[in-house]
């Protein structure tokens, strides 16, 4: 992420509040003093030189009047209109520029126009009233007086003579500097929100094209790599398909050659619809969604531990001879990812011991449940070259005759009666490479298993244990 794209440290909202609170009362404080003051510029507040009863009544309804001003940021309109009536009537224009200030910050382009137009138009008025009224009714007069202490009962006082000018220039001076620092920080105030809000837009736009490049990147690699897989095995797969199709064809005086011919046709149809799948997952970025599986298939047609029967099957049609111990529960509530990478790690270590031991038993162990999680034992002898190995008879049969774990299985493994032993010397060890370990250890390591891989006596084990996960309430 580049630097722009850092959000900025934003004041918290309880400091906002507790400023805003605080700028209101100060505006209220100083606000009734300058209304106060403001007294004087109306004669018919006064009489005899006094306070009358009309003006009390006036000076008292300034203290509800100046509790609008802690409207200014939702309703400033509100302060606006008092604001004005005070400006007209009154002769106190501070919270008429209140108002405005915080109209041309916050209000439509349209609404701040018309309200500072309004504004200095009744700024204006007031200042010339001022300045058209007699001295003594100014309420800058009081900075003129010869003897402060004449000010004593609100007695209005005539100021000297030579400063009547600097009233009126006082007067207009404070109307200029007043509208002129409402609007001009009020401006700069709004072009300053208004920035931010673009910054704002334009970072979530830089980042919302960054994830857009990258989504098209890898988009495109993954066309890549699924083009890459379809042309790479699906015709290797459709001639073997096609190949082990006349073989079985062919072969009707050895049923042997059949039955492994079958298998190998059956695994080939399979592993061009697991293909498809992962050429589709990889295309669409779906590739651990399951897919709905097929009653009745020889290989499992998705990656999930519930098919690790299937799988076994499958691999026992082959005539290797599996010795299966399955305990499965609480499928249905663990991760979708975790129970497609235990169903791999169990197809990969029975795929090692296919290449690397032909022909040997093998061992396989799976516990899956809540509560105890993931274990998954696979374990075969070591070949001849490694130790003495009693290797029972290779079975024939076909595909179809294939028994799910624990229905009619002899303790010793899978070996229908009847089937004549046939020594089998083939070595698949040279066409491996490792990496299907290697994807073992990945595997359990991404999910925080542990994996053990070894030879542990006489036997090559592949150990793999995945925590518990829980179950769904």
């Amino acid at each position: 992420m580049s630097e722009q794209s850092v959000p900025r440290r934003r004041i918290p909202r309880g400091v906002r509040i507790a400023a805003s609170i605080l700028v209101g009362v100060i505006a209220y404080l100083f606000g009734f003093f300058t209304s106060s003051m403001a007294v004087t510029a109306n004669a018919w507040a006064f009489s005899d030189g006094k306070l009358n009863d009309t003006g009390l009544v006036a000076v008292l309804l300034l203290f509800l009047v100046w509790g609008l001003v802690f409207l200014r940021h939702r309703w400033p309109w509100v302060p606006f209109v008092a604001g004005g009536l005070l400006t007209a009537g009154w002769g106190d224009a501070l919270m008429l520029l209140i108002a405005i200030f915080h109209l041309v910050i916050r209000a439509p382009r349209r609404q701040a126009i018309t309200a500072s137009a309004v504004g200095t138009g009744l700024i204006a008025f007031s200042t010339l009233r001022m300045c058209l009224a007699p001295v003594e009714h100014n309420p800058f007069s009081i900075f003129f007086l010869p003897d402060p202490a004449q000010v004593t009962g609100l007695e209005a006082t005539i100021p000297p003579e030579d400063s009547h000018l600097a009233i009126r220039i006082i007067t207009i001076a404070a109307g200029v500097i007043g509208l002129c620092t409402a609007l001009g920080v009020g401006a700069l105030l709004r072009r300053t929100r208004r920035m931010t809000a673009v910054e704002s837009i334009a970072e979530r736009e830089a980042l919302r094209n960054e994830s857009l490049t990258a989504e098209i990147a890898r988009q495109s690699e993954r066309e890549l790599l699924a083009r890459e897989l379809h042309d790479t095995l699906s015709h290797r797969l459709s001639v073997i398909s096609l190949h082990t199709g006349a073989l079985e064809v062919g072969a009707g005086t050895d049923p042997e050659v059949a039955s492994t011919a079958s298998a190998l046709r059956e695994e080939a149809r399979a592993s061009m619809e697991d293909l498809r799948h992962l050429v589709g997952g990889v295309r669409n970025g779906n590739l651990a969604s399951p897919r709905p599986g097929r009653g009745g298939s020889s290989p499992p047609s998705r990656a999930t531990m519930s098919a690790i029967p299937e799988l076994i099957s499958s691999v026992a049609s082959t005539g290797t001879l599996i010795r299966p111990l399955i305990v499965i529960q609480d499928v249905e509530s663990c991760p979708p990812a975790l129970d497609r990478a235990a169903y791999r790690i169990v197809q990969e270590a029975l795929t090692n011991a296919m290449k690397h031991a032909p022909s040997l038993p093998v061992t396989v162990d799976v516990a899956v449940s809540a509560a105890r999680g993931i274990q998954i034992s696979v374990s075969n002898p070591l070949p001849h070259g490694s130790g003495s190995v009693d290797v029972p008879p290779r079975p024939r049969y076909s595909p179809s005759s294939a028994r799910e774990p624990g229905a009619g299985v002899p303790a010793d493994g899978w070996s229908p009666p009847g089937s004549n032993p046939v020594p089998q010397r083939a070595h698949l060890g040279s066409a491996g490479s490792g990496s299907g370990l290697t994807g073992i250890r990945e595997r359990a390591a991404m999910f925080g298993g542990e994996a053990s891989i070894g030879v542990v006596g006489n036997e090559f084990r592949v150990q793999v244990s995945f925590r518990s996960f829980s179950t769904p309430n």
